[in-house]
């Protein structure tokens, strides 16, 4: 693996343990706040690319890719909140 592999790994894993971290506070909302950023970004990405397609398919499957770390930290966040 090149260091630059290694690199955006590393930081994947420590965003990973931070929001860990940030589910086993007390507070609830800070938790589902990384996730509703990350939701809102994904919107922000599809009226962008809106802007450079005209399919609705397209349209459809950037959203689903933009939201896959949504998806991810939300279930890292109702994984940990729970215990």
């Amino acid at each position: 693996m090149t260091t630059t592999t290694w690199i955006w790994l590393s930081i994947i894993a420590l965003l990973c343990l931070v929001l860990i971290y940030v589910a086993k506070q007390k507070t609830k909302f800070f938790g589902l706040m990384v996730a509703i950023l990350s939701f809102v970004v994904s919107i922000f990405l599809v009226i962008y690319t809106r802007n450079m397609t005209s399919s609705y398919l397209i349209l459809f499957c950037v959203f689903i890719i933009a939201n896959i770390p949504t998806v991810t930290q939300l279930i890292i966040f109702f994984k940990y909140r729970e215990k």
